[in-house]
């Protein structure tokens, strides 16, 4: 999104949300709970909706679970806390039964920014992306990091990924999802010292901690002894099918978790999503058509890096990969931060920037909503 009022773009919001009493929070499971572990001493939480039946029958976390229909909605305001991947039925559900967006319901990260940074001068950040390398023992034909791209992995010294986690935290006052990504995380050779830093000095402003692996890759002691400390959970994605040879590793990692008494969920997926970047054009598209095409995307994640927070994560990754230019007008320069730009910031991380829209919009296929250029996940190509 384009911003038009910078500082004031989610004044309105905030407005609806003052003239709220109460407020029910959709969808009774993991980020339900962290939603109320933060406002059940804040605000007026009249209990949980959820669409299971069975959920409907206990109490959650000491609140009621209603229905939709259910619930008293007078001078109520609902707020949706189950992943960005899975609440558009539930959009729809509250649509149709006559619940205006950003009115009567709102996201959890835009009504935990907002309420955050209005009512309480905080900096709340929904979740970044941090990658402290590129390097990944797969080559996957459609990969979302550009390995293929790559010439050489970007692998970041310590010193400098020691730097962007202390100017992050400068910055921000909470974050519900610290994502260290890659690359194949458990490859990097500081990753035992990079959560071990996080977990000493700034673990009590993070909800989530977590990281990700390909599964094809043990982690070595030090990394499930830091995970451990620190509850650091994991995604350990199942690529079985496209790399057969994975299955005996697989089963080790998952060994070594439950050793361990790490927490973790496997992510298996039928279909990937090709971002398709040599072969999508977009360059004739016009300002408007690109900043719909921007705003209808909704890719959830931002990147942090070299002290800055980048608009799109792909758009960050593609510069990483060689064949885009950085823009300075799609990132913000933490450097440059002070308390007097927290809204901002906050905007920025919303998706808001100076144009409504990112130079890599005109050689993307878009995120999952508006990309039909389906693959099979983590299909091998064979390296140059």
């Amino acid at each position: 999104m384009k911003w038009t009022n910078k500082g004031h773009e989610f004044d309105a919001v905030y407005q609806n949300i003052e003239k709220k009493d109460k407020f029910y929070l959709f969808g009774a499971g993991e980020y339900g709970e962290a939603v109320y572990q933060e406002l059940e001493d804040k605000l007026p939480i009249a209990g949980f909706i959820d669409n299971n039946p069975e959920k409907q029958k206990e109490n959650y976390l000491g609140q009621h679970v209603y229905g939709l229909e259910e619930i008293d909605n007078e001078n109520a305001g609902i707020i949706i806390t189950v992943s960005p991947y899975t609440r558009k039925p539930l959009i729809q559900q509250l649509m149709t039964s006559g619940y205006v967006y950003n009115q009567d319901f709102f996201t959890m990260e835009i009504f935990m920014s907002v309420y955050f940074a209005y009512q309480r001068e905080e900096l709340y950040i929904p979740s970044i992306s941090f990658l402290p390398s590129t390097k990944c023992n797969l080559n996957c034909e459609a990969c979302l990091n550009f390995t293929p791209y790559m010439k050489e992995p970007m692998v970041r010294s310590w010193e400098i990924v020691k730097a962007d986690v202390d100017m992050f935290f400068r910055c921000v006052d909470y974050i519900m999802l610290f994502h260290i990504s890659g690359g194949e995380p458990f490859l990097y050779p500081h990753l035992a010292q990079l959560i071990e830093y996080i977990g000493e000095n700034y673990r009590h402003k993070v909800h989530f901690l977590r990281t990700v692996t390909n599964g094809t890759v043990l982690p070595k002691k030090e990394i499930l002894e830091a995970c451990r400390k620190y509850n650091v959970d994991v995604t350990l994605d199942d690529y079985r099918e496209a790399v057969p040879a994975s299955e005996e590793r697989f089963q080790e990692i998952q060994k070594l978790f439950k050793e361990y008494g790490i927490v973790y969920e496997i992510n298996k997926v039928d279909n990937w999503i090709d971002l398709a970047p040599m072969t999508t054009d977009h360059s004739d598209w016009s300002e408007l058509r690109l900043q719909k095409w921007f705003e209808g995307c909704h890719v959830p994640w931002q990147e942090l890096r070299g002290e800055k927070i980048y608009s799109c994560n792909y758009a960050s990754y593609a510069v990483v990969a060689g064949f885009m230019e950085e823009q300075e007008d799609e990132v913000f320069d933490l450097k440059k931060y002070d308390r007097s730009r927290m809204k901002e910031l906050m905007e920025f991380r919303m998706g808001y920037n100076e144009k409504g829209y990112v130079e890599f919009c005109k050689r993307c296929s878009g995120y999952v909503d508006i990309n039909d250029h389906i693959v099979s996940p983590a299909k091998q190509k064979e390296r140059s």
